[in-house]
């Protein structure tokens, strides 16, 4: 039987212990910042019988800036705030007794996400979860023709999702989620439920700072690039 002196098992011994130690775990405290491309692509219409008005909007797709943070608190929980802030296009159509008038601009398409979780090791590297949030969804049009088609709304959301370390530099993850402020009606201005799924990447550029993707599709579809800091590095 082959054998190793000593001296070498204890060699192998110590690197295994420290790359147990170097190994990166699914991390809950961080904050990162994106750019991000939104797909907000609605029509609707509102009348002004008084004044014999139509106006008629169509919103397509447009980009903009989204901070997320996340800070692990105590045993299995965690809490985390989303942010995203976005000018999308959109054209118009204004119809009255003078004629029809075309015209173009962005609008302000706003979501906030906060709330807690809880997380549950499958093995070292992969964890799945569970989250309660509070939704937020704000769309500010401004007016073309005294018309406003603003509208906003909160409710709750719940996210299921599972994070895995692939490697030590490389995260990937995928979640479902469901928000009551997910879709909306411009013709009455009312939200509506919607549910998401998305999936995103993480890939460590040095020790604490990694570069980090996601794409989520539903009725608001979004992809979003950016850095994320690790705040509880050892």
């Amino acid at each position: 039987m082959l054998s190793l002196p000593k001296k070498y098992l204890a060699a192998l011994l110590l690197l295994a212990c420290s790359s147990a130690t170097l190994a990166q775990d699914v991390r809950y405290s961080w904050f990162d910042i994106s750019y991000v491309q939104q797909d907000v692509g609605r029509s609707g219409s509102l009348a002004d019988e008084t004044i014999g008005q139509t106006v008629d909007i169509a919103t397509t797709d447009g980009s903009g800036i989204k901070f997320r943070g996340s800070v692990g608190t105590w045993r299995n929980l965690f809490a985390f705030v989303d942010f995203n802030s976005s000018d999308i296009s959109v054209d118009a159509l204004v119809s009255n007794s003078q004629g029809q008038f075309p015209a173009s601009d962005e609008f302000d398409f706003a979501t906030i996400r906060g709330g807690v979780g809880v997380k549950w090791s499958l093995t070292a590297k992969t964890d799945v979860y569970g989250a309660l949030s509070y939704d937020s969804t704000v769309l500010d049009f401004g007016s073309f023709a005294g018309e406003d088609f603003d509208t906003s709304d909160k409710a709750m959301g719940a996210t299921i999702g599972i994070r895995s370390m692939f490697s030590d530099k490389i995260e990937l993850r995928a979640n479902v989620r469901h928000s009551g402020v997910g879709d909306v009606d411009l013709s009455t201005g009312e939200m509506d439920s919607d549910t998401l799924f998305g999936a995103g990447f993480g890939y460590e550029l040095i020790r604490g700072l990694s570069i980090t993707g996601d794409f989520e599709s539903g009725e608001f579809s979004s992809w979003n690039i950016g850095f994320r800091l690790d705040l509880d590095e050892d």
